[in-house]
């Protein structure tokens, strides 16, 4: 799902203004007692010149590129293929959000009527696993009861991973669930972007429930911070991201919210890349987990900028990796492991 920049937004990120701060370098780190990777000091090296974070922020990634390298060593994770998912609803919507107005249904294959068969063949071609997904109800969930029938033949008959974007749920509801891999959840974290965005009568307190009723049923979760989705700044998403962490998330996905044509937000500015790495850093210095970099992000030369500055920011996954994602990860020494056939929260 990559779009190309408006032309405003390729002037901004097209031609970068020289840069004045500095950061602690390698060399100071190592009188300070802690002995540097190359892959260390190199990004050392490197976000000291970067032009579109401040100083404090350069300190904060340099400190998460280092807790990344202590938590995954010297590697990073790619998943070159976008990562097509299953509708349950066609292009059917009761919800219509404001940042989708249906848009990337149009993008999914269509299983509302044949979901095991489709599931069969996937197999049958080589793919290790699906995400069911679709429009939401009035009440804010993907309906996935509708189909535990196809559901349940699907992981009788094959060994595909199964995860599902789930929207808001019961206690019920994540009784039902008991068959998913991984559960996609979006966690949200203001009550204006859920009523005036999603267009739902909800809060915070039901996106919290929800992450706590999959934690109670022990469905492993993928919390999505969607970056940029709110117009409250970063607080939004930095309270998602407290919410997120209470739950014990197996994967963090950082999305990142693309003005999309025809839709209410579709004019609306790309999320500075500084709030991107914001969220970025502060996930990395309190969780343990991976953290994904999802293939939903803005295309052009922002991308390309944001996946240079997500790697240095400590992401250890990338969906859909930018040529510049693989030539950073080069210049650091890194090791590439790919996953063909694979979602980042896998």
């Amino acid at each position: 799902m990559q779009q190309t920049l408006r032309n405003r937004d390729t002037q901004k990120y097209a031609k970068l203004p020289p840069e004045t701060n500095r950061i602690t370098t390698g060399r100071d780190q190592k009188r300070a007692g802690h002995a540097m990777t190359t892959a260390e000091r190199i990004a050392a090296e490197e976000i000291s010149h970067l032009t579109l974070v401040s100083k404090s922020l350069k300190d904060e990634m340099l400190k998460s590129f280092t807790r990344r390298i202590e938590l995954f060593e010297n590697v990073i994770h790619f998943y070159p293929q976008p990562f097509t998912p299953l509708s349950l609803t066609a292009d059917r919507c009761q919800l219509s959000c404001k940042h989708c107005n249906k848009h990337y249904l149009q993008h999914m294959i269509d299983t509302s009527q044949n979901l095991a068969d489709v599931a069969e063949q996937l197999h049958n071609r080589g793919t290790i696993g699906i995400i069911l997904s679709g429009g939401s109800t009035r009440d804010g969930y993907v309906p996935l009861y509708q189909h535990t029938k196809d559901i349940n033949k699907i992981k009788e008959n094959t060994p595909l991973l199964i995860s599902a974007h789930i929207g808001m749920i019961t206690k019920e509801q994540a009784k039902q669930l008991h068959f998913l891999d991984t559960a996609l959840a979006d966690v949200i974290g203001d009550n204006r972007t859920i009523h005036d965005i999603l267009g739902l009568e909800k809060t915070c307190d039901d996106v919290e429930k929800t992450l706590k009723y999959l934690n109670d049923e022990k469905i492993p979760i993928a919390p999505h911070i969607i970056v940029g989705l709110s117009d409250e700044g970063l607080e939004s998403e930095l309270h998602a991201l407290e919410i997120a962490k209470k739950y014990n998330p197996i994967t963090l996905v950082i999305v990142v919210f693309i003005p999309t044509p025809n839709t209410p937000l579709g004019d609306r500015n790309l999320p500075e890349i500084s709030n991107v790495i914001k969220v970025i850093t502060t996930a990395r210095t309190t969780l343990d987990v991976p953290i994904s970099l999802s293939c939903v992000r803005p295309g052009g030369r922002y991308r390309q900028l944001l996946d240079h500055y997500a790697i240095l920011g400590g992401v250890d996954r990338i969906a859909v990796p930018s040529r510049e994602a693989y030539k950073t990860t080069e210049q650091l020494k890194m090791k590439i492991r790919e996953h063909p056939g694979l979602c980042c929260p896998w």
